[in-house]
């Protein structure tokens, strides 16, 4: 909030403003900065200075290594402001000894956790290093680290959001984190599941861990019936990578973690994230038969080095749900082990648009490896590494069989001068909000089109304009809901 400033040039009305601001004022002038250190401040634990913050109050945690667990027994308020428990460089909250949660925020609104570090949560039971449940809202997750939260033979999540009141969670915030070296079970580093209504999640480094990186959750049986899907949320400029199952004891060497995925979410925009060497990239699909993911965009990602895929679409096998009305466009793919596009089963109603596709030689660029996937357009994509003639098993009348001259295939995707992807896109028009399907800004935030065309792939050569830094247009959008 920004200081209040008068000038004032007498003693009677500086008297006046003084009581004024005491007694009219009481949001602005009861708004505490409590410290937490191991010596010297208002608290030695974390827990007690949690304890004593009240709406609009700040929680400054000095560096220190705290051993302890922390849960929010108040909100904080509109009007009044967050409860803010802000960490220090070096301020740690270390759970050695503890199986359960770090830090808990459990049906409490106007919570904002930053700059923590959130470690060794380890054991039976579910340990989560953040977790956040019931009907909270308006939640911020911003610059925090959480790393080796732990359950050697069950379940784990790095932070977790689990909306299971009838009340949805909204206003969420997910950004600057980083989740890393956790083993996870059959669970998730970051995940959003069941009634979650308005989420940004933006900017975090989700890596080294031994199951999904981020993932969008509907249709598990956490939120009431009708309400139980994440949705109308973004999932912008995440860097995920090494993501892996193979090592996970829970899944005997299978190898199917996805970097990021929508398993029974709606309406959520996958964009501007980088993602490499996961079991799956980016995948869409709904696990629960009969239930329907839909309504997702995948666009200005650099997706490279997926083992059995770079974007998968539909259940893994034709007794799961459906994947509909999916759009994948202006995405840059490298070099999946196994395809770089895949629809599964169950799939209709599928755009595949303005794609870089650089596959391995001898492997599909676009595959149909199950069954029921209908209405799929294909159109205007490069192809290129294995087939020169044929873009995999649905037509691309538009297909282009050319080297996009990627400035480094192996470690940079972007565009090179020459690179016949210039100014080569298709106009996809506008979505139903009235904005651009190929997106505003490239991979790099930088205006999306910026020559006669937009470009193929996820990055729009030519530089020039300013970098994109604010929230995308969806996440205004959500945010007026």
């Amino acid at each position: 909030m920004r200081p209040l400033i008068l000038m004032v040039h007498s003693f009677r009305r500086y008297t006046l403003v003084a009581f004024l601001s005491a007694f009219l004022l009481p949001g602005i002038a009861s708004a505490r900065n409590i410290i937490v250190a191991p010596s010297g401040g208002d608290f030695s634990t974390v827990a007690a200075g949690v304890g004593a913050a009240r709406p609009g109050d700040t929680v400054t945690v000095r560096a220190g290594t705290y051993n302890e667990a922390v849960s929010f027994g108040l909100s904080g308020s509109a009007a009044a402001g967050f409860i803010t428990l802000q960490g220090d460089p070096g301020a740690i909250l270390d759970g050695t000894g503890s199986s359960g949660q770090g830090i808990t925020i459990s049906s409490r609104n106007y919570i904002r956790v930053m700059g923590m570090t959130v470690r060794n949560f380890q054991g039976s039971g579910t340990p989560i290093g953040i977790s956040v449940e019931g009907s909270s809202s308006f939640i911020e997750l911003r610059n925090n680290l959480v790393h080796s939260i732990e359950n050697p033979t069950g379940n784990a999540h790095g932070i977790a959001f689990y909306g299971s009141a009838a009340t949805p969670m909204t206003n969420i915030v997910v950004d600057g984190n980083e989740i890393r070296n956790c083993r996870l079970g059959q669970s998730e580093s970051l995940v959003l599941n069941g009634n979650i209504d308005g989420f940004t999640v933006a900017r975090n480094v989700v890596h080294d861990n031994d199951n999904i990186g981020i993932d969008f959750i509907g249709f598990e049986g956490t939120g009431p019936a009708g309400q139980d899907q994440a949705r109308n949320g973004i999932c912008v400029d995440n860097v995920v990578y090494n993501i892996s199952s193979a090592t996970n004891p829970t899944y005997g060497g299978d190898r199917s973690a996805d970097g990021i995925y929508v398993d029974g979410g709606r309406d959520i925009v996958i964009e501007r994230n980088k993602v490499d060497n996961c079991d799956i990239g980016v995948e869409v699909a709904s696990e629960h038969g009969g239930k329907t993911t839909s309504n997702i965009t995948v666009r200005n990602n650099f997706i490279s080095r997926g083992y059995q895929g770079n974007i998968l679409m539909g259940g893994y096998d034709a007794t799961r749900g459906n994947a509909q009305d999916v759009v994948v466009v202006n995405n840059t793919t490298y070099q999946a082990t196994g395809v770089e596009i895949e629809l599964q089963n169950n799939c209709d109603r599928i755009t595949i648009k303005n794609n870089i596709l650089y596959a391995r030689a001898g492997q599909p660029y676009i595959s149909n490896s199950g069954g029921n996937n209908t209405n799929v357009t294909v159109r205007n994509n490069v192809y290129f590494g294995a087939s020169n003639t044929s873009p995999g098993d649905f037509p691309d009348a538009a297909a282009r069989f050319v080297n996009p001259l990627l400035v480094s295939p192996l470690s940079d995707l972007h565009l090179q001068a020459a690179s016949p992807a210039i100014d080569a896109g298709i106009n996809l028009g506008n979505d139903a909000l009235g904005h651009p399907v190929s997106g505003a800004s490239d991979i790099d935030g930088s205006p999306r089109v910026q020559g006669s065309a937009v470009d193929i792939g996820a990055h729009e050569f030519g530089g020039g304009g300013a970098p994109d830094t604010g929230p995308p247009a969806a996440v205004v959008d959500l945010r007026a809901r």
